[in-house]
């Protein structure tokens, strides 16, 4: 019993500092203030794990049955989801005075949704996933809709439990038929029982479908991607970046781990669907985001852009696809991070998230404005930062497994990318401002935005020890 207690610590951990802060939340008086303190804590708490990670190293097994795996691919996912909410309980902190109520509450949702995230990192069975996943996404819910005072923010949260309710639908549906031609919903029995048959049951390839479209509107993925401009410019400004950088993260833990396992049969056929979809996704996005004039919707559009650069890295999943996956991962969260503590500092001081409101920003803020600038260009992929060398991962990748269409749509789109990122560099730096007033940021402030520029510059330098590490997760 105990030693299969030591597989849950960071689940544990979550668990117990969520029911904390819960605890906590009855008891602290004045509501803005108590948010900012149950923050805080869980920022603390989130950070402890995070470095709590490195020792779980080689605490490697199975639980319940098989139904819960730890291993290196499980805590290198685990580690870029608790990286994600230390990134979205900081812009929860600072953006308190833009909430008129539930200050603490937006604190813990954000914690429930982590702990259905790192189940899902070690779900090992179709069971423990869903149960996961809808810990998950019922606590995105909620949060899309937070502002209930704003229309828009009503809108994208209606918008988003409509589709994604239908996304389930979808999942539980397509999951009918994989346990029909396999008789089980255990990743390994499913992959050893199909393996054993002498062809691919056509049921088993349908359901198959079904799962991987419901965790591709989970990413964005064309054509399940309609919901993503809307919700993302009403949600409030740290639940869209979360959406961006926690709930991506996710879907595609999900899918890496499925190829690994119960999916791993119908590698073959999976490669030539997401290689269309990473084509689809890939143009989509990014043209999608030129005629944008508000940041978060071009945002919005982007991030399909991105999801479609990972999903190369599926369709080349036997080229070390999934290793390239995790890096771009990682560095996504530093960049689209950086992007959104910017978006999230200057909330105080502008009224929407209008291109425009961004002018002369360099002159009212040159650590924003460096912030903002590095992150843009990290996520278009200019040399040498960290969005360059994980999209060159990406690439190669899809280069070893002979995609090379895919691998130039990729290389064009890169170009389409910099135009619209330079066309907000530019307003930064030349454009005029509106207010001359500077921005004063807080100690807290610069160390995050610190932290993002770091990450951006270590990951697009010093790549090697990352990317050993990656692939040490990924070796059976």
């Amino acid at each position: 019993m105990f030693d299969a207690l030591r597989l849950f610590q960071t689940e544990a951990g979550l668990i117990f500092l969520s029911i904390g802060c819960l605890c906590m939340d009855a008891f602290l008086p004045v509501e803005e203030k108590r948010g900012r303190t149950l923050a805080s804590i869980a920022m603390i708490g989130v950070a402890l794990l995070f470095g709590h990670l490195f020792f779980q190293w080689g605490n490697f097994g199975t639980a319940m049955a098989g139904s819960y795996v730890q291993d290196g691919v499980a805590l290198l996912f685990k580690g870029i989801f608790l990286l994600a909410g230390l990134f979205t309980l900081f812009m929860v902190r600072e953006y308190q005075p833009k909430l008129k109520r539930g200050h603490g509450e937006i604190v813990l949702l954000v914690l429930f949704s982590l702990v259905g995230m790192t189940f899902l990192a070690s779900a090992g069975d179709f069971l423990l996933f869903f149960i996961a996943l809808e810990t998950l996404t019922v606590s995105l819910y909620i949060m899309t809709a937070y502002t209930r005072h704003k229309s828009a923010s009503i809108e994208a949260g209606v918008k988003y439990i409509v589709l994604g309710a239908l996304s389930t639908a979808v999942f539980l549906y397509g999951l009918s038929f994989v346990y029909g031609a396999a008789g089980s919903t255990h990743y390994i029995t499913i992959q050893t029982r199909i393996a054993a048959m002498p062809h691919v049951p056509t049921s088993f390839l349908f359901g198959t479908a079904l799962v991987v479209a419901s965790l591709c509107f989970k990413i964005a993925a064309v054509p399940f991607h309609l919901w993503v401009p809307d919700v993302y410019e009403g949600a409030p400004t740290p639940v869209t970046a979360y959406l961006s950088i926690g709930s991506k993260a996710a879907g595609f833990a999900a899918l890496v781990r499925l190829l690994l396992t119960a999916l791993a049969p119908a590698q073959a056929q999976l490669a030539a669907l997401f290689a269309v979809l990473a084509a689809l996704t890939i143009v989509y996005g990014n043209l999608g985001a030129i005629p944008q004039t508000n940041l978060k919707r071009l945002l919005g559009y982007s991030s399909i852009g991105h999801a479609g650069y990972m999903l190369i890295g599926l369709a080349a999943f036997t080229s070390g696809g999934g290793e390239s996956v995790a890096y771009y991962l990682l560095s996504y969260v530093f960049s689209t991070g950086g992007a959104f503590l910017v978006l999230v500092a200057l909330s105080a001081h502008v009224k929407t998230s209008e291109i425009k409101e961004f002018a002369g920003l360099s002159q009212r803020s040159p650590l924003l404005a460096a912030g903002m600038f590095l992150a843009l260009l990290s996520l278009a992929g200019v040399p040498p930062l960290a969005g360059f060398f994980a999209k060159f991962y990406l690439l190669w990748a899809g280069v070893k497994a002979g995609l090379v269409w895919l691998v130039l749509i990729g290389v064009l789109n890169v170009i389409t990318s910099l135009f619209y990122y330079l066309k907000i560099v530019k307003v930064m730096y030349v454009d005029k401002p509106l207010d001359l007033k500077p921005i004063t940021l807080t100690a807290d402030q610069v160390f995050f935005q610190a932290l993002s520029i770091g990450g951006i510059l270590v990951l697009g330098i010093a790549q090697g020890p990352f990317v050993r590490l990656i692939a040490a997760a990924f070796q059976k």
